[in-house]
């Protein structure tokens, strides 16, 4: 419940943030707007312990990755398409790995819910793609992106183990991610933090908490439940989505996106069951 809570926050400030033209000053805004959770994040649960160092560092980075790699996806394909692609490959991913080289304890049903999950999101980005004609180029980087969120998501997920302080843990590595953006996002434009105060508000405040707050769920989560699990249940978000275009925009549920809601709900059912 935790984690598809977590799952409904992201839909939601990316529903409320929708349609930016200027993803670079959307992202910097939301990156830079953890830094005072992250801040308080450390105040309340403290530092985590040096053995989770190596683990907050790699993650830093990976996660700076994934978000250059976003955004390089965007400028050749739509939200909609890049999307999905690379959340619904990540648990599959996280899985492979989990299931070859670590020792999670996954049940049958929870497998299946992974698959469930995974494909329905892969189907639905490729057949946006493939209704557009979309660059090939943007598929790639929604792939790469992709693996870009596996690695993080496994990284993030053991770290929080080995420290047993998920919120300092993830607090203190987005942190770390926030100054590495910034200064990335400082040699593409100049005038990035002006950019912010003026027109990148609602994304600081609005995305920044919401954004925070749902992955802070998400690492916290993996304390329980094994991250490929975590992974897949946080990637219904775009069932989320889905449903507030439905009643807030009126968008139309069409047989894709029908096709969509049904494989998410199933795998959340499997996954329930296991």
């Amino acid at each position: 419940i935790a984690v598809l809570f977590a799952a409904f926050l992201h839909a939601l400030w990316n529903f409320i943030l929708r349609g930016s033209e200027d993803k670079l000053l959307s992202m910097t805004s939301v990156v830079l707007g953890h830094i005072p959770f992250a801040l308080i994040g450390i105040l309340v649960f403290g530092l985590p312990n040096l053995n989770g160092l190596s683990y907050i560092l790699a993650s830093a980075l990976l996660h700076f990755f994934y978000q250059i790699f976003l955004l390089n996806a965007y400028k050749f394909g739509e939200l909609s398409e890049i999307y999905p692609i690379a959340r619904g490959l990540s648990p599959l991913i996280i899985i492979t790995i989990s299931l070859f080289f670590f020792e999670e304890n996954i049940s049958s049903h929870e497998v299946v819910g992974i698959f469930l999950i995974s494909l329905s999101l892969i189907i639905y980005g490729l057949k946006q793609f493939l209704s557009r004609d979309s660059s090939i180029k943007g598929f790639s980087l929604a792939i790469i992106t992709g693996c870009f969120i596996a690695s993080y998501s496994i990284v993030d997920g053991y770290g929080a183990r080995v420290t047993q302080n998920p919120i300092g843990f993830y607090s203190t590595m987005t942190l770390i991610n926030g100054l590495i953006f910034y200064f990335y996002a400082k040699w593409k434009d100049r005038d990035i933090i002006k950019r912010i105060f003026i027109s990148g508000k609602r994304s600081f405040f609005i995305g920044g908490t919401a954004s925070y707050a749902a992955y802070g769920i998400v690492v916290w989560a993996c304390l329980f439940l094994p991250i490929a699990v975590v992974s897949s249940i946080r990637e219904t978000s775009i069932l989320f989505a889905i449903l507030l275009g439905l009643f807030f925009l009126k968008e139309k549920i069409n047989l894709i996106k029908s096709f969509l809601i049904v494989g998410l709900f199933f795998g959340l059912l499997f996954l329930r069951v296991g």
